[in-house]
């Protein structure tokens, strides 16, 4: 999708640069400001271009969730049991979801990245069957982990000793 999005606001740009630039080339022997306009043209279509790639580096999903379409002012702060979390998880609507699935039957078999503020949120792991949810977790962690080429390893060193939700 954001691929998508960028192709077609590259060839959005390069339109509009074309255009100025047989503007330049008809109005260069009538006016001498011919030279100004290309250059505040051209200036134009890289400020459009910056401010395109700014956003979906910002946003990753292209999409603007506004504080009032999600759940996320009725989350608990702590969870009484693990059940509790999984739930509160699940049916909340957030900011930031992601997940990552694999075809193993044992080991790590998914993981799912929800947030809030795009900053920290709760990582649910689901290993051997068995479900796992790690509050506080970074977003950076979070992208380190699903771009490592072994996510057990990655598990077992940076993920499974963190703080997890505990039934008390």
């Amino acid at each position: 999708m954001i691929r998508r999005r960028l192709g077609s606001s590259l060839v959005s740009i390069t339109i509009m640069c074309a255009v100025s630039l047989n503007f330049h080339k008809i109005n260069l022997k009538m006016s001498k400001l011919g030279p100004m306009i290309l250059m505040l043209m051209m200036g134009f279509c890289v400020m459009v271009y910056a401010q395109q790639q700014d956003q979906q580096l910002r946003d990753p999903q292209n999409m603007k969730v506004d504080p009032e379409n999600t759940d996320c002012h009725i989350l608990p702060k702590t969870f009484q049991s693990l059940t509790e979390a999984l739930e509160a998880v699940e049916n909340t609507r957030f900011y930031y979801d992601q997940s990552l699935k694999t075809t193993r039957r044992s080991g790590l078999m998914q993981a799912r990245f929800v947030s809030c503020d795009f900053k920290t949120g709760y990582l649910v792991i689901r290993y051997d069957g068995s479900d796992q949810v790690y509050p506080d977790i970074d977003l950076e962690l979070w992208e380190q982990f699903q771009q490592t080429p072994d996510i057990d390893g990655f598990y077992f060193d940076k993920i499974q000793n963190l703080p997890k939700v505990q039934n008390q």
